[in-house]
């Protein structure tokens, strides 16, 4: 026959029941408010300050101006959300990523361009 766990029973009036509820939930707020999402379920969605920031962490260099500039010109991964500008972060690290020249890839272009110019003199 499997064990029972055994259970207590409490007698409170209902200002002592009130005055435990209080407690626990004064406890548990503070809590609640400092709760931060783990890194795997951030939001993939950034603010137009949040965007700049990550942006300068992956070594681009960026202002406010210029990234009202790059969605002008429609040379950013953007979307508006009323009147607001709302960027992916999934998007923007591709963007980077795409727009960035490798020191191999350079010397390999710069490499094509003399061999180019070479034979254009024959």
């Amino acid at each position: 026959m499997p064990e029972q766990a055994s259970a207590t029973v409490y007698v409170a009036s209902s200002e002592q029941l009130e005055g435990l509820i209080l407690k626990a939930v004064r406890t548990i707020i503070p809590e609640l408010a400092n709760y931060q999402k783990p890194a795997e379920e951030a939001s993939d969605t950034l603010t137009l300050e949040e965007a700049i920031n990550f942006l300068q962490a992956l070594g681009y260099p960026t202002t406010t101006s210029g990234i009202y500039a790059l969605t002008f010109k429609n040379a950013i991964p953007f979307r508006k959300v009323r009147r607001r500008l709302v960027f992916s972060r999934k998007e923007l690290t591709k963007w980077v990523e795409a727009g960035t020249i490798r020191p191999e890839e350079q010397r390999t272009a710069a490499a094509l361009r003399i061999a180019q110019s070479a034979e254009s003199k024959k």
